[in-house]
């Protein structure tokens, strides 16, 4: 499917949801004339349908439609019951709609059986299960051209068989035009199309926005649990709740240092102090504790001036080594 046209048929079924409430997966009425078809174009039913309506599908196929193809097959003579079409597929892939018309529960007519289950009400026509409807026209059977009149009448009754069964299908798609919001699928040229909204549809899609314009686009409703907290946490009015102390005024006050007594040395200032007593202990009497003591200059080169004490006596250990170098 072309990306223009898988774009149209979206926002279509979009409008279908806003205007109708339709939901996946959608639910779509199948009829007879529609499976041939898709059995001789070889498409595949599921993805078509979900490639068509851009989501997910069920497609169901009611009683009186499966009368109607098993009413045209050919008897098997072994078990006396029509023989199963190629184009019908497995009750997994299209179950069955049950559909009671009468009390007996007998098939009727495939147009008017479809169109009750569209529109159950005739007064009041509307689509209350959100179904949608894929029809067909018949397939033309190929005509051998022999000039035998016997030949010649049944191609003439034929043709009228085929007139007949293509104004019953065309009449099935104007009927469900005239419901609203029904949504038409039909095959032409081995091309899967939607049709797009008919006109009482596109009435009430445009009364259901002049009502928006007017009222307003209306609140999305909370979930029930949602809905109970929220009523839970209302305020209600001229009630007022009770609040705590202020933590403020509810801290202890801090002792004075005079009435909790001495305050409390801390252990590492006995230690600072024993090391300062010891530092003045060293110091000579006289000396200030502050004043700095004067460094001594050495020189280590045997041929160098002899040092000095602060006195100016010479020092003992230059003596020394001048007595070993004589």
């Amino acid at each position: 499917m072309r990306a223009k046209r898988s774009k149209k048929y979206r926002k279509l079924m979009h409008q279908y949801e806003l205007t109708f409430g339709f939901r996946e997966a959608y639910q779509v009425l199948v009829d007879s004339n529609f499976l041939q078809q898709v059995h001789n174009f070889k498409m595949d039913l599921l993805p078509a349908l979900e490639r068509t309506v851009q989501g997910k599908v069920k497609p169901l196929l009611t009683k009186c439609s499966l009368a109607a193809i098993t009413a045209a097959q050919p008897i098997n003579p072994k078990t006396g019951k029509p023989f199963r079409p190629y184009h019908l597929p497995p009750p997994t892939i299209l179950p069955l709609r049950h559909c009671s018309h009468n009390p007996e529960s007998e098939p009727i007519d495939e147009v008017d059986c479809l169109l009750s289950l569209l529109s159950p009400n005739a007064e009041v026509k509307k689509n209350k299960e959100h179904y949608i409807l894929a029809t067909a026209d018949p397939a033309v059977k190929k005509s051998d051209n022999n000039n035998d009149n016997q030949q010649r009448k049944r191609k003439r009754d034929e043709e009228r068989e085929e007139e007949q069964a293509l104004r019953r299908a065309r009449n099935l798609r104007v009927r469900a035009r005239s419901i609203p919001g029904v949504p038409i699928i039909y095959v032409k040229r081995s091309v899967m199309v939607l049709e797009p909204m008919s006109t009482p549809s596109e009435n009430v899609r445009e009364g259901v926005e002049r009502d928006k314009f007017r009222v307003g686009l209306p609140e999305p409703q909370p979930k029930p649990d949602e809905a109970a907290e929220g009523a839970a946490k209302k305020k209600i009015p001229g009630l007022k709740k009770a609040k705590g102390p202020n933590p403020l005024s509810m801290k202890k006050p801090k002792k004075r240092a005079a009435e909790s007594g001495p305050a409390k040395t801390p252990k590492n200032s006995d230690a600072t102090q024993a090391s300062k007593a010891n530092v003045a202990g060293d110091q000579p009497d006289g000396e200030e504790g502050g004043a700095p003591k004067t460094k001594r200059r050495r020189r280590h080169h045997k041929s160098g001036p002899r040092e000095e004490n602060e006195d100016g006596a010479p020092s003992t250990e230059a003596g020394q080594a001048m007595e070993v170098d004589a």
